[in-house]
């Protein structure tokens, strides 16, 4: 039994320079590693490296379809031309009312990868209906002019990045439905087969186009997590049953994440709201009858493209239930994705032991925060602190995102008392890492922080001068007389 098709137009392997490999050469050979790493085994990833130019019609491809698990179609306006394309698709699709059928687990057998964008208008009508419910990855972007930018090595850094991360997500759906497929599930969608112990199940709620590579850039880091997301499969077209599977799906999960665009979204059939805003009033019931917490990013200064999710908006942030079990933030997109890590972080972190910092355990303890770019101006806070008699401790400032963050939430468990530099970084950045201490207090610590402290440093700015808060002392710093953190030390010791 084959575990995968890779079917393609001969065209879409055609190098772009003598010294390269063609396209889909490069997919095939990336995609069949990745998913060797996943499963901890080699799969069985075939296709047909014979095809000429004229895309010769072979019957003995074709009788393969009866022992082979899942396809992956590379669309291009090439490939929806081409007869033996379609002969391909079809085939194999008929094949499935003879081998599980065309659905398995809730998941179509045949995934979508998207190499060059189509005018859908040339879609024969076999494959309309094929892929009117098969799930989608898309490998190609467009810049700032509107151009075509496809995901190769070819066109740059960023189109290298992209394509490799959008491989690791194929490679992970793939991985999802063949594990099943191997275990002989025929269970509920609400898969545990990439969840490693302690990961949670994540409502990642779908989203309009704009938002779409956000949302993957956060699905991707949670599964490489060990965290389970949904939905894992496309959301019905109609309304109501759009409400039934959310709501389904919302019964099943830890933590729910909105990610909000310009865009209102689309309205299914026989419905009032966008799936968009279905998905926020229901997560919202879902919290306020049992708690289930909430992550919402609203990307800073974005305006509404059409007036109705201008509306919808302004009325999330009116409504205080809004507030209730929620993180509400309206930023920078990597601000919310390091919430949304410091988050699932802090639930790992409350299943630890041993963590709080005793009494008995030494001298007092200091975390030092300070951002990647001020980590040489705090080497003489540093020392001063040192001098005091206090151990200090500091960020991970090299390392995988993870790395860093578990170090972060390990500082704030074991230290007794916290010193943010305030120098280049945002006032988002400082508010960000106040709320990060606020909820490590409760997180496996046998006593509370002792002394919190910003301070205060060049270059200076108004908003720096301005800044108070409630929820640390504002100590200002001039030159290297650093006598005014004396306060300071003097809490944390006694």
């Amino acid at each position: 039994m084959n575990d995968l098709f890779i079917s393609y137009a001969h065209i879409d392997n055609l190098s772009i320079s003598d010294d390269e490999k063609g396209w889909i050469t490069d997919f095939h050979r990336i995609l069949e590693n990745r998913l060797a790493q996943l499963m901890g085994e080699q799969p069985r990833v075939w296709r047909d490296q014979k095809l000429t130019g004229n895309d010769i019609f072979d019957q003995k491809i074709l009788s393969q379809f009866d022992h082979t698990k899942l396809m992956v179609s590379i669309l291009s306006p090439r490939y929806i031309k081409s007869e033996w394309c379609l002969k391909e698709i079809t085939q194999f699709y008929q094949s499935t009312g003879e081998t599980g059928g065309f659905v398995f687990d809730g998941k179509s057998r045949i995934l979508k990868v998207v190499k060059t964008p189509y005018d859908a208008e040339d879609l024969q009508p076999e494959l309309r209906q094929i892929f009117g419910s098969v799930l989608g990855f898309n490998f190609y972007d467009f810049d700032e002019n509107g151009k075509i930018v496809e995901y190769n090595e070819a066109f740059g850094k960023e189109a290298k990045q992209n394509y490799f991360s959008r491989i690791y997500d194929l490679a992970y759906e793939i991985c999802e439905i063949l594990k099943k497929s191997r275990a002989g599930s025929t269970a509920s969608s609400n898969s545990e087969t990439l969840r490693v112990s302690g990961g949670k199940t994540v409502y990642l709620a779908t989203v309009s186009g704009d938002r779409s590579a956000d949302r993957d850039n956060i699905a991707r880091d949670l599964r490489e997590r060990g965290h389970m997301i949904l939905p894992d499969s496309h959301l019905p077209l109609n309304a109501m049953e759009v409400k039934e599977q959310v709501r389904k799906y919302l019964k099943q999960a830890d933590v729910a994440i909105h990610l909000l665009g310009a865009n209102y979204g689309m309205i299914p059939e026989a419905g009032s709201e966008s799936i968009i805003e279905t998905q926020m009033s229901l997560a919202a019931d879902e919290s306020a009858d049992r708690g289930l917490e909430r992550l919402i990013w609203l990307p800073a200064g974005m305006e509404a493209k059409e007036e109705r999710q201008a509306q919808f908006i302004e009325a999330l942030r009116v409504n205080p239930a809004t507030y209730e079990k929620t993180d509400f933030v309206e930023g920078i997109f990597e601000i919310f994705k390091g919430l949304v890590i410091d988050h699932f972080t802090e639930e790992k972190s409350k299943a630890d032991k041993g963590l709080s910092h005793g009494a008995d355990a030494g001298p007092p303890m200091v975390y030092l925060m300070a951002p990647p770019d001020d980590e040489d101006k705090i080497e003489a806070i540093e020392d001063y602190l040192f001098d005091q008699g206090l151990e200090v401790v500091i960020p991970l400032f090299s390392g995988s995102e993870t790395e860093v963050s578990e170090a972060h939430m390990e500082n704030l468990q074991i230290c007794d008392g916290v010193l943010i530099y305030f120098g280049s970084a945002t006032r988002q950045w400082v508010n960000m890492k106040l709320n990060n201490i606020i909820k490590a207090s409760g997180f496996g610590r046998s006593k509370p922080i002792i002394a919190t402290s910003i301070l205060v440093a060049p270059p200076e700015s108004r908003h720096k001068e301005r800044f108070r808060s409630h929820l640390a002392d504002i100590i200002q710093v001039p030159g290297n007389d650093f006598s005014a953190l004396e306060p300071f030390v003097t809490q944390i010791k006694r």
